[in-house]
């Protein structure tokens, strides 16, 4: 993002994110106001569902179903059957000692013949440990009333109200632990069962008989739809499993004598009707549309989920509404510091995460609505994404004003299209605007890589935006993109500044700044910091900070004049001053060495003048053998100071040239010289021979003239100096020789060094010389792209070889 439009932005921002706020607080109440009414029941039970036949449980052996299948209807005959098979039956049952028994059959009317209903009620009567359902019905005037069994039934058995209450989408899924009228209440056949069980063997004192009925005072909110039945104690059933999941056995094997009697002790025994088109079969969440499961089965998971406390529990609505609008608003504050792919993301997480969370708690038999929270949190990115859209739309305006102010770039500013709506108008110009930013940053781009000197630009938090390659080449990276980026302090670390222990401290420094205004009416300009700073390998660096001020915003025009302008970033310039430096270096030592080296004999002869004016001086003649001597001396010690400075600047002229015919002048120029020690000139090829070369034959010849000149110099009298030329490795190897005593050891890292001496082990009468011949000849190698190669035996003589390159390259700069 440019610092244009990441100013639009910021400026933008704490609107909308207030505003956002409150859109996220509104969405949070209704996603916990959605959840509180069930807004989204029908969609909640497709989860609940689900999960329910996702999660089954396999069923305790303590419940068993004497089913009145269709097997049985088979072998005992047509229904009804008479009052004494199922007298028989509960007998038998009975006799097992059972924990509990529910005969789930509505005993209303009399039989026929009162025998039967005897029958029925001496077993009864022997059990003392069964429940008898309680029915209900209305008449036509919308009156309800009980339908109870007979009085000879119900004086031995625990009556149990039969009622069963679906859901709007005709799915059972809730049951009622109380119902019954205002004055006589009943509880559920499961929990009369439990009640019978924890009765034990105290015969039937403890139960509740209909001639002591319960008094039923329901929830105002739970009251049942039928005026004068009521209903209290919803609670949520977990069901087991698919039909058939509690053990069977079948009313026609009982009967015959095919079940043991182990089968029934201390079990609960539920004698129901199974079989189809008879018996009263329910929709629930485990069972599809084409099947029911039997209402004795119900019974019987219901009561696995009291014994064994396997009930379902279903999270309250306060608590619902609470966790459905802290989601949402976690979600909405999320949507501040994302980008729109991202808040798509989040709200697409939330929301699967609420239907694999609600489906993964109902393992643990906890049931929580994830709906509300997930289509609030479905509509959360769209209000989000309008509302952003409406603030960029803004923000974009208010920048597109900006840079109408200002334009960028070499074009001029360019009208603003009229087409379309207006997103695309906006769209259209800032396209436009983004051409001339792109071409202004095309040419400032252009204008650092021009630029000699290493160039840094970062924002405000000291990040590099923009650099060149010399900056790259400066901190020692691969190239210019590697650096942006990057903090500024981390690129500089390879450079350690002189003005301050760190650039830290450099850059509070530039921050601290006071600045000065051009004219009294403008804002006053930061002041730049300049510091120098060395750098690996040697190099020396003058180093420019040049703090820019940040550029004013919308909300910024009463920043004016006396406040601190706020600081957009630095300008970093660092010229590379190592060469600059390197000569003032040579200046200082000049400078020294004349002061030194020259003075010695201009003081000579101030003493010398002195002398004859005391008359205490030589004679004329050897007065003037001592002034000729001086005067030589630093004759000799310009005519090589002018050498080697002629050898620094002079252009390399190359031309091509014989090396042999080169060699033979110069041996002939110094053989005076060498007869006068008796030394020997030897020459190593034949003169018929050539070596040509593409030299500068000036540079050469100069310094091959000093190689033997220093070999004759230093060499002993009667001695022999070798040169010798050869083509090595693609170079002309110019060789010289001598027979002299070497170089001392502790020389060799001070040969090529201006203004050196070198003493060479030689005695200490031999006239010393003054550092400038080798510094010459390195030179003239250097600058023809070649080198000097010393190959010294100490006491036995030292080998100085030129090599030159055989196609030597163009002429390189001094130094």
């Amino acid at each position: 993002m440019t610092p244009a439009i990441d100013r639009a932005a910021r400026t933008a921002d704490p609107t909308w994110q207030r505003e956002w706020r409150w859109l996220s607080l509104v969405l949070a109440v209704l996603a916990g106001w959605a959840s509180w009414g069930h807004w989204t029941w029908r969609l909640d039970q497709t989860v609940h569902d689900a999960a329910q036949l996702t999660w089954t449980r396999s069923a305790p052996d303590d419940i068993v179903i004497v089913a009145i299948d269709d097997a049985s209807l088979e072998a005992i005959g047509r229904w009804p059957w008479r009052r004494a098979i199922h007298a028989q039956a509960l007998t038998l049952i009975t006799e097992a000692r059972p924990r509990s028994v529910l005969y789930n059959l509505l005993m209303t009317e009399p039989d026929s013949d009162p025998a039967q209903d005897q029958l029925m009620s001496e077993a009864l009567a022997r059990s003392a440990r069964v429940v008898l359902p309680v029915g209900h019905a209305v008449n036509s005037l919308g009156q309800g009333h009980e339908l109870l069994p007979l009085p000879a039934f119900r004086a031995h058995a625990l009556l149990a109200h039969a009622d069963v209450t679906l859901d709007v989408d005709g799915v059972l899924r809730h049951a009622w632990l109380h119902a019954g009228t205002r004055s006589a209440g009943y509880p559920h056949p499961a929990l009369a069962l439990m009640q019978v069980g924890s009765a034990g063997d105290q015969g039937t004192s403890r139960l509740q008989r209909a001639d002591t009925p319960q008094t039923l005072h329901p929830a105002p909110t739970e009251s049942a739809p039928e005026a004068g039945w009521l209903h209290t104690d919803r609670m949520a059933i977990r069901f087991l499993g698919p039909p058939g999941r509690i053990r069977h056995v079948s009313m026609a094997a009982l009967l015959r004598g095919e079940v043991p009697a182990r089968t029934f002790t201390g079990r609960d025994v539920l004698i129901g009707v199974t079989a189809r088109g008879l018996a009263d079969t329910f929709l629930t969440p485990v069972t599809s549309q084409s099947t029911g499961m039997p209402g004795v089965e119900v019974t019987g998971q219901l009561l696995a989920n009291l014994r064994h406390d396997g009930a379902l529990f279903t999270v309250p609505r306060p608590i619902q509404a609470a966790i459905a609008a802290t989601l949402v608003l976690l979600l909405g504050w999320s949507f501040q510091t994302v980008t729109p792919r991202k808040a798509l993301a989040h709200a697409v997480a939330l929301s699967a995460g609420a239907l694999t969370g609600s489906w993964l708690l109902m393992a643990f038999d906890i049931w929580w609505a994830p709906f509300s929270t997930v289509l609030v949190a479905m509509l959360a990115y769209p209000v989000w994404s309008w509302r952003r859209l409406e603030a960029t739309a803004h923000a974009l305006q208010d920048e597109l004003d900006l840079i109408a102010q200002a334009p960028l770039g070499t074009t001029g500013q360019r009208p603003a299209p009229k087409a379309g709506d207006l997103l695309d108008q906006r769209t259209a110009a800032l396209r436009q605007a983004g051409a001339q930013l792109r071409e202004a940053r095309q040419l400032l781009a252009d204008t650092l890589t021009a630029l000699p000197d290493a160039v840094l630009v970062t924002d405000a938090d000291g990040r590099v935006t923009q650099a060149n390659h010399q900056a790259a080449v400066m901190g020692g990276l691969d190239g210019s993109t590697a650096i942006l980026g990057r903090p500024l302090t981390a690129v500089l670390a390879a450079l350690t500044p002189v003005e301050a222990p760190s650039w830290d401290l450099l850059f509070q420094r530039v921050a601290s700044q006071p600045g000065r205004g051009i004219a009294d009416d403008e804002m006053p300009q930061p002041s730049p910091v300049t510091t120098e700073a060395s750098g690996p390998h040697g190099r020396q660096y003058l180093v420019h900070l040049v703090p820019m001020r940040a550029p004013a915003g919308p909300d910024d025009e009463d920043v004016w004049p006396d406040e601190v302008p706020r600081l957009g970033g630095v300008i970093v310039c660092a010229t590379d001053v190592t060469e600059l430096r390197h000569a003032e270096m040579q200046r200082q030592e000049l400078m020294a060495f004349i002061a030194h080296d020259i003075r010695s004999p201009q003081a000579s002869l101030l003493a010398l003048v002195e002398l004859q004016q005391m008359g205490h001086g030589p004679s004329p003649d050897e007065a003037l053998q001592h002034i000729e001597s001086l005067a030589r001396s630093t004759l000799d010690l310009c005519e090589e100071l002018l050498q080697v400075m002629r050898a620094e600047n002079r252009p390399v002229t190359l031309q091509r040239t014989d090396l042999h015919s080169l060699a033979d002048e110069c041996i002939d120029e110094v053989s005076l010289r060498a007869q006068l020690k008796d030394i020997t000139l030897q020459r190593t090829w034949d003169g018929e021979r050539r070596q040509p070369a593409v030299v500068d034959d000036y540079l050469v010849h100069r310094a091959l003239v000093n190689l033997l000149g220093n070999a004759v110099k230093f060499g002993p009298a009667h001695s022999t100096v070798t040169v010798s030329i050869a083509t090595q490795e693609g170079h002309h190897v110019i060789a010289v020789e001598d027979q002299g005593p070497g170089i001392p050891t502790s020389e060799l890292g001070r040969l090529f060094r201006r203004y050196e001496r070198g003493e060479q082990g030689r005695p200490a009468r031999l006239p010393p010389g003054i550092g400038l011949g080798l510094v010459f000849i390195d030179t003239v190698a250097r600058r023809h792209g070649g080198r000097v190669v010393v190959d010294n035996r100490p006491g036995s003589g030292a080998r100085f070889a030129l090599w030159l390159p055989v196609a030597s390259a163009a002429p390189t700069a001094a130094g």
